[in-house]
C-alpha cells in the first residue's frame, strides 16, 4: 500500500476475494490515483511499446494496420477517413471488427467519407449502404436484426451522428478537421471546440474518450501539431489501472440489475461481487488525471496508451482468472456472464488447465498486479467486477533455455495479435511471407 504522500486526489479497504464480506459503510470516496504505482507501470509499458520488446514485437496498431491501401498520400482523404472512423468506436465494440468493416466500407464507397457529400444524405441511403457492406464482408450475411455488421450497435445513432458532424464539419470548419487543432495548446482546449454540450457546433456522439482516440490518431500522422495529450481511456486502460491499484475508488456490491431487456438480466450468481460502474464522469476524471500526469512525469501518452492496451487486451485477456463463464440466453445466440473464476483454486497446479500457457511470465509489469478484473461483466452491464486477487501460476517454467519469457522477442501470440507487421508492407495489408509467424497468430489460448 503506498504512503499518503505518493497517492494523488482515497482508498478504501476491499475485500481480497471480490466478493462482499458484510454492510458496506455509506461513505463517498473520492476516486485516487497512486503516482509512484503509475510512473512505475507507464513508463515501463511506454519503453516496451516503444522498443517493441518481448510480445510486442513486430506488433502494428490498428489505425496503420487497417489503413485502406494509398490513402496516406492524401492528407484531406487520410483526416476524412480518420474522422469518420471515430464514430463508431463507442460502448462495447470490437475495435479490429469496427476497423475491418470502415475500411471495407470506404472501398465500396468512398463517398460517404466525404462531408461535402454526406450532409446532403439522408439516413435511409447510409444505412441502405452500411447493410450492402455487411452482407458483402460477412460470410452468408451479418448477423442479427439489423444486418449491419459494425453499425448494429446502435445505428441509429451513429448514422444521425455521420450526417449530423458531417455538417458541422463542413459549415464551421470548411470540411477540414485538421482546423479544429489549429493553435491549441493541448488536448482539452481542442475538446472544448466541439463538445456539443458547450457550443452549437459539437460534434455527436464524441465525448473526450472518442476526441482522443482521433486526436492520437491525427497527431500520429502530422496531420496535427503536437500538443499535452490524456490517454485512451477505453475498458483496457481502465483494467489496467485498477489490476495495479493504481486508481482507487470506491467498489459497491453488484446486486440485480434493473433492466426491461430479458438478455441483459443479471443472473443471481453475480449479485455478491464488488464492481465499480464506468461512467463518463470516471472516464474523464482518468483522462483529465492522465495528460496532467503524463506531462508532469515527461511520458509521452501516445507510448503509454498503446502499453497498456496491448498489456490488457493480449496479457490480461489470456489470464485465467479474468476469464468468465456465460450462460446462454434464449436465442441461442448470445451469451450473459454467469460465472467468474474462484481465485481459491488457482493456488495449487491441479486448479489450472494442463496446457495453460501463463502470459503473466510475459508481462513485464506483473509484479504490481494485484486483482482480476475480467471483461465479461464490463460488456454486459458497463461495471468493472473485481473476480479476485491475481494469483501467480504455480507451474511456471521460468526461463527457457537459459532466457527470461518476458524478454524473448514475440514471446507470446494470441488470436488477438491480428496487427502482425506483414514482411512484405509495413502496415500490415501485405501477405505474411513467414508461415510460422502466421501459424503463432492461430495458436490457441486462453481469453476472456
Amino acid at each position: 500500500m503506498s504512503s499518503p504522500a505518493k497517492i494523488e486526489e482515497s482508498s478504501p479497504a476491499l475485500p481480497e476475494n471480490g466478493k462482499a464480506l458484510g454492510p458496506v459503510r455509506k461513505k463517498k470516496f473520492a476516486v485516487r490515483f497512486d503516482a509512484e504505482v503509475a510512473f512505475e507501470v507507464f513508463s515501463t509499458l511506454e519503453d516496451w511499446w516503444r522498443e517493441r520488446r518481448g510480445y510486442l514485437a513486430k506488433i502494428v496498431p490498428p489505425h496503420h494496420y487497417y489503413l485502406p491501401r494509398g490513402i496516406e498520400r492524401n492528407s484531406t482523404e487520410l483526416c476524412r477517413w480518420l474522422f469518420f472512423m471515430a464514430i463508431p468506436m463507442r460502448g462495447g465494440i470490437n475495435s479490429d471488427d469496427a476497423f475491418r468493416f470502415m475500411k471495407a466500407f470506404y472501398e465500396s464507397a468512398p463517398e460517404f467519407f466525404d462531408p461535402h457529400v454526406v450532409q446532403k444524405k439522408n439516413p435511409d441511403e447510409i444505412m441502405y449502404a452500411v447493410r450492402a457492406v455487411a452482407g458483402a464482408i460477412h460470410n452468408g450475411g451479418s448477423k442479427g436484426r439489423k444486418k449491419a455488421g459494425t453499425f448494429s450497435y446502435k445505428m441509429e445513432e451513429h448514422v444521425a451522428a455521420w450526417i449530423v458532424n458531417a455538417r458541422v464539419l463542413v459549415e464551421r470548419w470548411g470540411g477540414d478537421v485538421r482546423k479544429v487543432f489549429e493553435s491549441v495548446a493541448d488536448f482539452e482546449e481542442a475538446f472544448a471546440r466541439v463538445d456539443y454540450e458547450r457550443n452549437e457546433f459539437g460534434f455527436i456522439g464524441m465525448r473526450r474518450k472518442i476526441f482522443s482516440l482521433l486526436t492520437l490518431w491525427m497527431q500520429d500522422f502530422h496531420m496535427i501539431h503536437k500538443f499535452p495529450m490524456p490517454l485512451i481511456v477505453d475498458f483496457h486502460t481502465i483494467r489496467m489501472l485498477l489490476q495495479h491499484r493504481i486508481l482507487q475508488t470506491e467498489y459497491k456490491i453488484l446486486g440485480p440489475n434493473n433492466t426491461k431487456n430479458p438478455l441483459r438480466v443479471r443472473p443471481e450468481s453475480m449479485w455478491n461481487y464488488t464492481a465499480l460502474r464506468v461512467t463518463e464522469k470516471l472516464v474523464d476524471q482518468i483522462i483529465t488525471w492522465s495528460q496532467k500526469f503524463c506531462e508532469k512525469r515527461n511520458l509521452v501518452p501516445y507510448d503509454v496508451a498503446h502499453g497498456l492496451w496491448y498489456n490488457s487486451r493480449l496479457l490480461c485477456a489470456s489470464y485465467l482468472g479474468n476469464r468468465s463463464k456465460e450462460k446462454k440466453l434464449d436465442d441461442n445466440r448470445r451469451t450473459v456472464t454467469e460465472f467468474l473464476i474462484d481465485a481459491e483454486p488457482l493456488k495449487t497446479r491441479a486448479g489450472w488447465p494442463k496446457d495453460y500457457r501463463d502470459p503473466c511470465r510475459h508481462c513485464p509489469v506483473e509484479t504490481t498486479c494485484k486483482v482480476a478484473i475480467p471483461s465479461g461483466p464490463y460488456f454486459d452491464w458497463g461495471v468493472m467486477v473485481k473476480a479476485g486477487k491475481h494469483v501467480l501460476f504455480p507451474g511456471r517454467q521460468r526461463r527457457f533455455a537459459g532466457i527470461k519469457w518476458r524478454e524473448m522477442s514475440g514471446s507470446f501470440r494470441s488470436t488477438k495479435t491480428r496487427h502482425f507487421r506483414s514482411a512484405t508492407n509495413g502496415n500490415g495489408n501485405g501477405k505474411e511471407e513467414n508461415a510460422k509467424a502466421h501459424e503463432a497468430l492461430q495458436l490457441p489460448f486462453y481469453e476472456d
